[in-house]
């Protein structure tokens, strides 16, 4: 593997399957794999320095979160950013962090609380630094987290999903939204109340969070739309 990639990658991966993932989903949230470009199996396990099993395995998961579309002897294509469902995905994200949060906070055994309190820590040296990138890596590994203290695989999976949609679309109007203390303290907030175990104060956390994502992509859209970046087409209405 490349010094390049072991700096992208820094999550622990119990197979080459969970590397190979890991480091293709940043790599497409971070816009490294631009929207709409093309690649193969072997450009893609070439990059990474992994075999195209892996490589595989991997892609059917980015394609089932809708992050890349396989095409049959055509490659593999980096799914465009879905502006007008990104509301939609904040809108299922409330109700399944709901579920997601008040479980954790219920459920998490110390070790989970103490890797909770761990990443309180990081997020709050975040504010500092306004590190981007390294909030990307921390979101992925806190979503991890709060789904396995969960207890529920099913809600996580899908957890998983729509915190990767909203991560990616995050990083690419970082310039729009650059600061990065309320997101961080809002995380903050949700997790001691995790580790605390206090479901409502939880849910109170995690609402306020999801209203400042659902504001903050609202605003966002609004103004690509202002600025004609972004064409909105209106459904047809039936005769």
């Amino acid at each position: 593997m490349t010094k390049q990639t072991d700096a992208l990658f820094n999550r622990q991966a119990v197979s080459q399957t969970d590397k190979a993932y890991g480091l293709l989903e940043e790599l497409i949230v971070t816009g490294e794999l631009a929207p709409g470009s093309q690649w193969s199996e072997t450009a893609l396990g070439e990059r990474l320095g992994i075999g195209r099993s892996p490589i595989r395995d991997a892609l059917q998961k980015l394609a089932f979160q809708r992050l890349v579309h396989i095409a049959p002897r055509q490659g593999v294509f980096i799914s465009e950013i879905d502006y007008q469902g990104q509301l939609k995905v904040i809108q299922a994200r409330r109700d399944i962090e709901h579920l997601i949060v008040t479980q954790a906070a219920l459920c998490a055994t110390q070790a989970e609380r103490q890797a909770m309190t761990g990443l309180m820590a990081e997020l709050r040296k975040l504010k500092k630094n306004h590190d981007m990138r390294g909030y990307m890596r921390l979101h992925f590994a806190l979503t991890d987290v709060l789904g396995i203290a969960s207890r529920n695989s099913y809600a996580a999976e899908f957890y998983a999903i729509l915190q990767t949609l909203s991560r990616r679309f995050l990083y690419f109007h970082k310039k729009r939204h650059a600061d990065l203390t309320l997101i961080c303290d809002l995380h903050v907030d949700q997790l001691k109340a995790i580790v605390k175990g206090s479901p409502e104060a939880a849910q109170q956390a995690a609402a306020a969070r999801n209203d400042y994502a659902e504001s903050l992509a609202r605003d966002t859209i609004m103004e690509m739309i202002a600025s004609s970046e972004l064409q909105v087409s209106t459904p047809r209405r039936p005769r």
